[in-house]
């Protein structure tokens, strides 16, 4: 900044009143909060979604598990035996399989559930972006 532009800009800086200063000051917070309180509930909106996922999620698996269970152990039993084994193993093999299935939509819902519960990382983010921001504009 050539030296005529510094001293007008000290000049300018110089003139501006306290009150005026001061409703520069609230005006900033004014749209800093607003902000704020807009990414807060966007944030909301987000987690809000995530949970939605988990619990359809978690619904559907429950779906599967109960409405599946009878006709597929069956089928799977009778497949096994098909194939040679006794009746006692064939029902456990089957068992285990549709338990697995059960484990790994339980395991996305879990992990959908998780998301939604970290941490805003973004509004610790901008809360320090702004206050650093503040700090700059009355030096």
């Amino acid at each position: 900044m050539p030296d005529d532009e510094a001293d007008d800009h000290k000049t300018k800086t110089s003139e501006r009143s306290v009150s005026e200063l001061f409703s520069h000051f609230v005006d900033q917070a004014r749209e800093i909060a607003r902000a704020e309180a807009d990414l807060a509930r966007a944030e909301a909106m987000h987690r809000v979604s995530l949970v939605r996922n988990a619990v359809i999620f978690a619904g559907i698996a429950l779906i599967f598990g109960i409405g599946a269970i009878g006709p597929l152990v069956q089928s799977g039993v009778y497949a096994l035996e098909w194939l040679g084994l006794d009746k006692g193993p064939a029902t456990l093999i089957a068992g285990a399989v549709l338990v697995l299935v059960a484990i790994i939509l339980a395991l996305i819902a879990i992990t959908q559930m998780r998301r939604a519960g970290r941490p805003p990382k973004r509004i610790k983010e901008n809360l320090s972006a702004d206050a650093q921001t503040i700090k700059e504009t009355f030096k």
